[in-house]
């Protein structure tokens, strides 16, 4: 079976699966063994490497149902601070954020919309603190969500549990015992205090994460008036099982392009009439952003060794001359043993290549990203080794605007078809305006 046929029938099945179990009466809005993200540890991606191969998929269902067990005992308690809960706001507008984006005076810098929560303040901000270091002031019109200091609990562990029996069936635990779920209930369970009548829309990037489904769903039982909006905020990568649309689903999404427009629309469940198209707030056109001459890592891969077999056919079988070419380390990842071991198998090929300069705007890609097609739109020549083919390539048949040449079977080359149609980067400083 060839690689478009094998990533649309695993969509039908993500799809088939989603339907059948909210027949069944799951919550699937919050749970997160329906958040099937191809990347990271969560149930709903072992369930993915399940379809493709069932021992190995059954293995890393263990494997995250005890990280997840962990992570629940370690669970720090969740708490909110917030200055008043007099303010009346049009508006909310939930993120991440970390203490280096607060000013001294408490105000946000918000990394996505280019702007500052004192220029908005007839909108509520609900921020979700991503570091330890909470900020020493917060303004008027920011929510604060911190998980406080870890520590051994078996506070959460024994509510699963009793949640669990008073369910009377036995996959309640598995699908409750998850970090992704615990909080996803929390912010169901806590909502109601930030929402009043004097909100008129509700605007978040969009993942399709268990927590920002139950966002959107609380919100619509508590007042259906109420527009709530997600946005695509980077590309999204080859097979992008996460959005498909599933109860909890914003009303309206927004994309940045005709690309994911037509990906969305056609494949994952949006209709036309929900999907509305805004340049990039994020990815902006800048003459200074190089993306080329590089070898960028994943933030998480499973074979060093595949990357390394497949880099070496790029520079043995292919002549590809890489003597040039920086490795950049995902930003997330500086201090990964395994990816310092993978930097330095990289410069071991890198010193024995051929010492003529590589060509300036080509650079490789590994495993799943979408900065491929970020970089593929600045006019750089792509080059993608991929681990999973089948949820980490891209396609025309789903993306419709991108030729692909394959090379081997992890081995993907890409150009564009038509400029500007993969992304509209942003060019306007007051661009969040169209997003409200």
């Amino acid at each position: 079976m060839d690689l478009i046929n094998s990533q649309l029938i695993l969509i039908e099945k993500i799809k088939s699966l989603i339907k059948k179990s909210k027949a069944k009466g799951l919550p699937i809005f919050k749970i997160g063994t329906f958040y099937f993200a191809p990347f990271g540890d969560s149930k709903g991606y072992a369930k993915l490497i399940f379809e493709q191969n069932k021992l190995k998929g059954l293995i890393l269902t263990l494997e995250i149902f005890l990280k997840d067990i962990y992570k629940i005992l370690f669970l720090g308690k969740f708490k909110m601070i917030r200055n008043s809960n007099s303010g009346k706001y049009k508006n909310i507008i939930v993120n991440w954020a970390s203490s280096k984006d607060f000013d001294t005076n408490g105000n946000y810098q918000d990394k996505h919309f280019y702007i500052n929560s004192k220029k908005i303040l007839d909108t509520l901000w609900i921020l979700i603190l991503i570091d330890s270091k909470v900020p020493k002031r917060i303004a008027n019109n920011i929510a604060l969500i911190i998980n406080e200091k870890k520590r051994l609990n078996f506070k959460f562990l024994w509510e699963v549990i009793k949640k669990s029996f008073k369910g009377k069936n036995v996959s309640s635990f598995y699908h409750e015992a998850s970090y992704l779920t615990i909080v996803a209930d929390y912010f169901y369970n806590h909502l109601d205090q930030f929402i009043d009548k004097n909100n008129q829309k509700i605007l978040m990037p969009y993942e399709g994460q268990p927590f920002q489904n139950a966002i959107f769903k609380k919100v619509h039982n508590i007042n259906r008036k109420i527009k709530t909006i997600g946005f695509i905020h980077s590309f999204p990568i080859g097979l992008p099982l996460n959005l498909i649309k599933r109860d909890g689903a914003p009303k309206k999404i927004i994309v940045s392009s005709e690309s994911q427009f037509y990906c969305l629309n056609n494949f994952l469940g949006w209709k036309e009439k929900d999907i509305q198209i805004l340049p990039s707030t994020r990815l902006r056109v800048s003459k200074k952003i190089d993306m080329s001459g590089k070898i960028f890592l994943p933030i998480k891969f499973e074979s060093s060794k595949k990357i390394i077999e497949n880099l070496n056919i790029l520079v043995k079988n292919l002549k590809i001359n890489l003597s040039n070419v920086k490795i950049k380390n995902h930003p997330s990842c500086t201090q990964s043993r395994k990816h310092l071991k993978l930097v330095r198998k990289i410069e071991y090929i890198l010193k024995s290549t051929n010492r003529n300069k590589i060509k300036k705007n080509l650079s490789i890609f590994i495993g799943a990203t979408g900065s491929v097609i970020e970089a593929l739109e600045r006019k750089v020549q792509i080059i993608h080794i991929c681990e999973n083919p089948i949820l980490e390539s891209y396609s025309k048949k789903l993306w419709k605007f991108i030729q692909v040449q394959k090379i081997n079977n992890y081995i993907y080359k890409y150009n564009v078809l038509k400029r500007n149609k993969l992304i509209k980067f942003g060019n306007n400083v007051n661009l969040y305006k169209k997003y409200l």
